[in-house]
């Protein structure tokens, strides 16, 4: 097996973070608190990390080009922090950084590179939320068809579960394909749905399903004409499929109902308030706008990471950070690297749903931080041949 034997073959310092690193995604998925997760981070890779950096004075470190645009990220963000006075935030600059640097220096990329990986890690998050709505069904906790709105670990809430889902579907679709595991597909894209559409009830995770079936019509098309008829037909089949679960699955159907949930409304308020603050600056990265939308709903945070990041640090941080995101995925694009389409899967979800990322480990770590930084790690990429 691939994966075993990429670990087997990793040794001293890499060795280490990497498998501290895979015990940090997993407990995600079995650790119940936020403070947990966070210790295991500290604990295991952040102190290691930071005391290696110390001790080597950072003779590790290789610069790259996405690598130094990191930095640079970083460097605005610390600024927009100093600018606010929060002590808080440089804290988290902090943890954010070490993360970045000990994933893109010191792991070694090649186990998370395997189809093994690949597969596994999307049939284990797709396990942990079936089998914890079928445990809250069988307890009672939520009856089958309401919206499971709490799992039990870390990953907990469905808009960043069902985001994950589909980035871990992505990730694992090229090896699916490349190996010609036609039933494994099926199986993984309908539990997929499954658990987007009937257990957690997120549209950002389906949004997430949609592009990708949108990246994968576009290349089909650009690679053979004929593909269209075909693409046709499949979009026309799950036009009608749609349409028949909005007909017959009050669930399905409420997704529909809850329309676009005010976002127009709330980007609009947000971004007004961010020119309000100065366009190049923002707000601060603690603006403490409470946004009451026309249904009387509060919300205080942009649910848009772009927006996000330019409300809190200005317009020359978002643009630093949308170039370092346009370096990364033309550098997996062309090193054929799976986690680009992960991370641009990310993305686009995160663009409805999305936050800061600067911040003790959160969902946003795995979905943007992790793939960014597994990219441009500069070491060996080549695959064991496990296929």
């Amino acid at each position: 097996m691939g994966f075993v034997r990429c670990l087997k073959g990793v040794y001293g310092r890499s060795s280490y973070f990497t498998v501290a690193l895979l015990l940090f995604i997993v407990s995600f998925l079995i650790l119940p608190t936020s403070k947990m997760v966070n210790n295991v981070y500290y604990v295991f890779l952040a102190v290691p990390a930071l005391g290696y950096i110390v001790v080597s004075r950072g003779r590790g470190v290789e610069f790259s080009l996405g690598f130094s645009l990191w930095l640079c990220v970083f460097f605005c963000l610390a600024l927009a922090g100093i600018w606010s006075g929060d002590g808080r935030w440089l804290k988290y600059i902090l943890y954010t950084v070490l993360f970045v640097v000990l994933v893109s220096q010191f792991v070694d990329p090649r186990p998370f590179r395997t189809s093994f990986f690949a597969r596994g890690l999307f049939w284990v998050l797709g396990g942990y939320v079936l089998g914890s709505a079928i445990v809250y069904w069988v307890i009672g906790r939520y009856a089958p068809g309401e919206r499971v709105l709490w799992l039990p670990s870390r990953m907990t809430g469905p808009i960043y579960t069902s985001m994950w889902l589909a980035c871990c579907f992505t990730l694992a679709l090229p090896v699916w394909v490349e190996q010609r595991r036609w039933f494994e597909l099926f199986a993984a894209l309908l539990l997929a749905v499954f658990c987007m559409a009937y257990v957690l009830q997120s549209r950002s995770g389906l949004l997430g399903m949609v592009a990708l079936g949108g990246l994968v019509a576009v290349g089909l098309v650009l690679r053979r004409v004929r593909h269209v008829l075909w693409l046709g037909l499949a979009a026309s089949l799950g036009a009608l499929l749609v349409y028949w679960a909005t007909l017959e699955i009050p669930e399905v159907a409420r997704l529909f109902a809850r329309a676009d949930s005010g976002r127009f409304e709330l980007w609009g308020v947000f971004f007004s308030e961010w020119v309000k603050c100065g366009v190049w600056l923002g707000c601060g990265v603690n603006p403490n706008i409470d946004v009451v939308l026309s249904s009387g709903l509060s919300i205080q945070h942009p649910h848009n990471i772009f927006l996000a990041l330019g409300l809190y640090s200005g317009l020359f941080s978002l643009l630093v950070f949308l170039l370092t995101m346009v370096v990364i995925l033309r550098q997996a694009l062309k090193g054929r690297d799976p986690w680009g389409g992960y991370l641009l899967l990310a993305l686009i979800m995160l663009n409805f749903d999305g936050d800061r990322f600067i911040d003790n480990p959160n969902e946003l770590w795995l979905l943007v931080l992790l793939p960014a930084a597994l990219i441009i790690n500069k070491r060996d990429v080549s695959l064991l041949n496990d296929r």
